[in-house]
């Protein structure tokens, strides 16, 4: 029991010390850690506003329509409009293909 008390009390000391040690440096570095982290929400906060005024280029979706869509079944099973499969002349076109 003696040297469970002496134990716990060293344990203690050397605890202080190396968090007195620490300190200065940890708190400079969480410091450091929190503005990076400010700075960036701030930028993406000023850069999603912006993206969000009229005109201002960004695509925005209409998820109204696009849940009618979806309800409705009209984009089940087909390919996007975009989309086709290549054909053999385009993967001859392209360079380096076999």
């Amino acid at each position: 029991m003696h040297f469970s008390r002496l134990h716990a009390k060293q344990s203690e000391k050397i605890m202080r010390r190396q968090i007195w040690y620490l300190r200065p440096r940890d708190l400079r570095f969480l410091g450091l850690i929190a503005v990076t982290g400010l700075t960036i929400a701030m930028y993406l906060d000023s850069g999603l506003r912006l993206a969000s005024l009229a005109g201002s280029g960004w695509r925005t979706l209409d998820l109204d329509a696009l849940k009618q869509r979806i309800e409705t079944g009209e984009l089940r099973q087909r390919e996007a409009g975009w989309y086709h499969p290549a054909t053999e002349e385009e993967m001859r076109s392209v360079e380096g293909a076999p």
